[in-house]
């Protein structure tokens, strides 16, 4: 009876050896992961295997109303990768980050699924998740003409374009690192003045790389119009620092990634 109990136990630790080893094996092989879908937002991770040469390019999978083709693939754009540390994904994560209109899919219900593309070869990430609109996503939608479901016809859509301070959204210039600066001697050495020469004004000034934003250029960030008007040493590449009347409320605003648009007359 003994030696019964105890074969009965060794088959149990081997069998519990193995589940253990395949989920560290699996876990090691992880590429990367969705995060979260939003209302406004898609985000992951990828392991960043800079030293394999191999290509980052992540495929978004999105399934309406439960089929199983996908409806829409977009392949995300470089600007939308940054690469982070920390302890939300790691050391050696590359996080990505697209900004997604699910209007354009008819606002409804839908099923995100990521992929790793390398060549031919597609791998799904970890984590397929749903995005549901809410109650006033559904009336606008329901307002603007869309399709509600089978058999519900569509109502009248009055188009209109939206302005901001006068300005229409041109085309998107990326995705841009955005912070908070103001005229304090720690951020602008206090001078008052910005490189162009003006006084600089809370959500009108902003300071950016010239070689990539010309002085004088108008940009929409989230609902306000900004002109370029300063400039400064670590502004560089796609990074915009957002002027703020006081040092506290550039603290407070922090970093954040942002879509910025061109302003059209």
């Amino acid at each position: 009876m003994k030696k019964k109990s105890g074969k009965v136990l060794l088959m149990l630790c081997v069998t519990l050896l193995c589940t253990l080893f395949l989920s560290m094996t699996a876990a090691a092989e992880e590429k990367g992961a969705l995060t979260a879908v939003d209302g406004t937002h898609i985000t992951g991770w990828l392991k960043n295997d800079a030293d394999s040469g191999e290509a980052v390019v992540v495929e978004l999978h999105i399934y309406k109303d439960g089929n199983s083709e996908a409806a829409k693939v977009i392949t995300v754009p470089e600007e939308s990768y940054s690469d982070e540390a920390g302890n939300s994904t790691g050391d050696g994560r590359r996080v990505f980050d697209y900004k997604i209109n699910w209007q354009e899919l008819g606002g409804t219900a839908c099923k995100v699924e990521a992929f790793l593309v390398s060549g031919d070869k597609k791998t799904l990430l970890t984590g397929a998740m749903e995005y549901k609109p809410s109650s006033e996503v559904l009336k606008k939608t329901e307002s603007s003409g869309e399709e509600i479901g089978p058999g519900i016809p569509k109502k009248e859509e009055i188009p209109a374009e939206q302005t901001f301070e006068g300005y229409k959204k041109g085309e998107s210039l990326g995705i841009f690192k955005t912070t908070g600066y103001c005229s304090c001697s720690k951020c602008s050495g206090g001078s008052g003045l910005t490189y162009s020469g003006t006084v600089p004004q809370p959500n009108h000034t902003i300071s950016a790389d010239i070689t990539v934003l010309p002085l004088g250029t108008k940009v929409i960030i989230g609902e306000t119009v900004y002109t370029v008007e300063d400039i400064g040493s670590s502004v560089d590449g796609h990074t915009v620092d957002l002027y703020f009347s006081s040092h506290q409320e550039a603290l407070a605003y922090g970093v954040k990634k942002q879509e910025v648009f061109q302003a059209i007359e």
